[in-house]
């Protein structure tokens, strides 16, 4: 039975609590439902995934609570954690050349996930790993069970990595950058069977991606994360049609050429490091809409309607914020 996942008040810091990589994060997925977390490289998201299957690195400083259904997922042993994964949320990682083991044959590999959950001979494991394998796209299963990873292009390799992931058939599916480095029609594909297995199996699927083009094909809701925080939450329509945060207009302007300019746009700066956060807008020294005010101390967010959020004090002028704000000079910029 699908089960959703809820994390309030997620914070992660490292060098004894000094650097704070996340900071305060809420977000919820409720089964059937596909959530896309999007922000910069170093802003959190992969994670944030990574905390609710208590994969941290020892040195992790953990607050806030990650439940999954009724349990709460930090307060698990290793042991309880390990019967979860995978039997009741399961992971999909970046690379899966690096994640699958390149001296086991790929359907011994799904086998293996399906017998460390259940009580089934070698013959059924192996049965439901072709029958998996042949429901992600694997042409000619049976024969290509017998193959090794580097057999597989890396469309196929990903394809393997979603048959794992599958395998123990999980109510909630954690995907992490699941199509770089693939072509895009290879993308679109890996897209189309994401969708398609979490509206036939109603699984809950929490997509991370710096890509919003990715994530606006594929999710119905969609928060985004800026250095450690996140900046805007709320329905996919809203959020890419009707932004509210300085921070997703800029991200927006990245991912379309400006018609003035003919160039893609880029956010002026850099997101600041764990350690160097300053307790007031996180966006200020890179925002084209700073005043006094967001520099004054800590910005909550606010409710700008039809559960849509945002951090920032200045929601009312974001709409008239062109993306050619992050290609010119910001300075120059009405506000």
């Amino acid at each position: 039975m699908a089960e959703g996942l809820r994390i309030d008040n997620l914070t992660i810091a490292f060098d004894r609590g000094r650097q704070e990589a996340i900071s305060d994060l809420s977000l919820q997925v409720s089964p059937g439902e596909a959530l896309g977390l999007v922000g910069e490289s170093g802003s959190g998201k992969s994670l944030a995934s990574r905390a609710a299957l208590g994969l941290l690195p020892a040195n992790a400083k953990v607050s806030g609570r990650i439940t999954l259904g009724d349990r709460s997922l930090l307060d698990l042993s290793p042991g309880q954690l390990q019967a979860i994964r995978g039997s009741r949320i399961a992971m999909i990682f970046q690379d899966p050349m690096s994640s699958l083991n390149p001296v086991v044959r790929v359907g011994d590999a799904i086998s293996q996930v399906i017998r460390s959950h259940e009580t089934v001979s070698r013959g059924e494991a192996r049965r439901r790993a072709i029958e998996l394998m042949e429901r992600v796209g694997i042409r000619s299963p049976a024969e290509r069970a017998t193959s090794y990873p580097h057999e597989f292009s890396g469309g196929m390799r990903q394809r393997i990595m979603i048959a794992m992931a599958l395998a123990a058939r999980p109510g909630m599916l954690l995907a992490d950058e699941p199509t770089t480095a693939l072509d895009v029609i290879v993308q679109a594909g890996i897209l189309r069977l994401l969708d398609e297995l979490r509206r036939n199996e109603g699984m809950g699927l929490l997509l991370v991606s710096h890509d919003l083009a990715v994530v606006a094909s594929l999710c119905d809701h969609i928060a985004v994360m800026y250095a450690g925080q996140i900046v805007e939450e709320g329905r996919a329509g809203d959020v890419l049609f009707r932004p509210r945060m300085p921070y997703t207009v800029g991200l927006l302007a990245s991912t379309q050429r400006s018609k003035s300019l003919r160039r893609l746009a880029s956010i002026p700066g850099r997101p600041p490091a764990p350690g160097e956060r300053p307790n007031h807008c996180r966006f200020a020294d890179r925002c084209p809409l700073v005043t006094d005010t967001c520099r004054a101390g800590p910005i909550p967010m606010f409710d700008v309607g039809e559960g849509q959020r945002a951090r920032c004090v200045r929601t009312d002028k974001v709409p008239s914020l062109g993306t050619d704000a992050f290609v010119r000079d910001p300075l120059a910029v009405d506000a």
